[in-house]
């Protein structure tokens, strides 16, 4: 159990600055992320999910010794704390809304990719492509004679 009556600051400033620092960057990646997104560069998107995923890492790790010294509620409390752990919990807070927006729009595009798709498939399922005695492709409408 962490004694939070004594918070070490020695140890606690560095780990809330990393904490800060790496939250300022994951903010900064997922407003970026957005335009990746709209542009639709894949392989610049890969490499910012990757950057994303080492950053979240960090954070965890931080938070794991960051817990170690003090509560949430102990640095909340902290004079000397007080100001940074709210700076990132809004930094958090933050992060979670353009996450939550960047998902959005990745779902909107799958969305549109599955329409685009099942309209491809009954557009394929409708028409046979067939090849002539010189290599000529002809499409032709699959029919059962029927007209309405």
């Amino acid at each position: 159990m962490v004694d939070n009556t004594m918070i070490d600051h020695t140890k606690i400033a560095p780990l809330l600055n990393n904490q800060e620092n790496e939250l300022i960057k994951l903010h900064s990646l997922l407003v970026s992320e957005l335009e990746i997104l709209k542009s639709r560069e894949l392989a610049v998107l890969e490499k910012a999910s990757a950057e994303k995923e080492a950053i979240l890492i960090k954070v965890n790790q931080l938070d794991k010794e960051i817990s170690h010294y003090a509560s949430l509620d102990a640095l909340q409390q902290d004079e000397i704390h007080r100001e940074q752990v709210a700076r990132i919990i809004n930094l958090l807070h933050d992060c979670k809304q353009q996450n939550e927006v960047n998902g959005q729009i990745i779902n909107n595009s799958q969305i549109a990719i599955n329409r685009f798709k099942n309209m491809l498939q009954k557009s394929i399922s409708n028409n046979t492509m067939t090849y002539d005695s010189k290599g000529k492709t002809s499409i032709s409408n699959i029919s059962i004679g029927i007209k309405a």
